[in-house]
This record gives structure tokens, sequence and C-alpha cells, in this order.
């Protein structure tokens, strides 16, 4: 359906090209890192960026697909988000991020884009 890219490649639009960048809550607290994107197929527009919650040491984090119309990109390296830390933690995880299926794409948006 979607596919996953974990580096920004010359194929992403210029805006698009997030990768690497810090994403921060509404109160400008850093909440993660974007480890990577699901993107349109054919056209390489972004739909997710894919941020990790917690975990430390050997303990996994939770991996969230943040919808890209819920996030602006503010500043070279920050995007910034209107939901919290807390809220987020909340939001559905697919069970594999790299084969997100058309009930999970469903659920998130349901969560995010109420």
């Amino acid at each position: 359906m979607f596919l996953y890219i974990s580096e920004n490649t010359f194929q992403l639009a210029k805006k698009d090209q997030v990768v690497g960048f810090f994403v921060y809550d509404k109160f400008n607290e850093a909440i993660a890192k974007v480890d990577a994107l699901l993107v349109e197929p054919e056209t390489h527009i972004c739909r997710y960026l894919i941020i990790k919650l917690g975990g430390f040491l050997q303990i996994r984090g939770k991996t969230i697909a943040l919808p890209h119309e819920i996030c602006e990109v503010e500043d070279l390296g920050k995007i910034k988000t209107q939901w919290r830390k807390e809220s987020l933690i909340s939001a559905p995880s697919p069970a594999n991020i790299r084969h997100l299926t058309p009930d999970e794409d469903e659920l998130i948006q349901d969560y995010f884009c109420q």
C-alpha cells in the first residue's frame, strides 16, 4: 500500500525530506526523531512520518505513524505537531510498520484526524 523510506532521497519532494528531523509537541518539547516515512508508491507523496516513542536499553519503544497533515516543518531539523506526547502514546500502532494494512490506515486516520 505504501513505500517505507528510511532516508531522504531525491524522489521525495524537498518539503518531505524530513527523515532525521525531530518532532516537537505543542509545548515545544522534543518527542522523537523521524525514523522513516510511508509514501505513495507512484508519486512518493508523504502520508506518514514514522517515529518511536519511549524505549530504553533493551526495551523496544512504540512505533507510531503520524499523519503528514498533522505535522508542520517549522525549521531545519524541526517538525511541530499540536499533539502532546501523552496523546501520541495512546495512538494505534501498526503490527508491521513496513506493511500498513488498509484497516490500520483507517484506524490511524480516525484517531488523528477526527
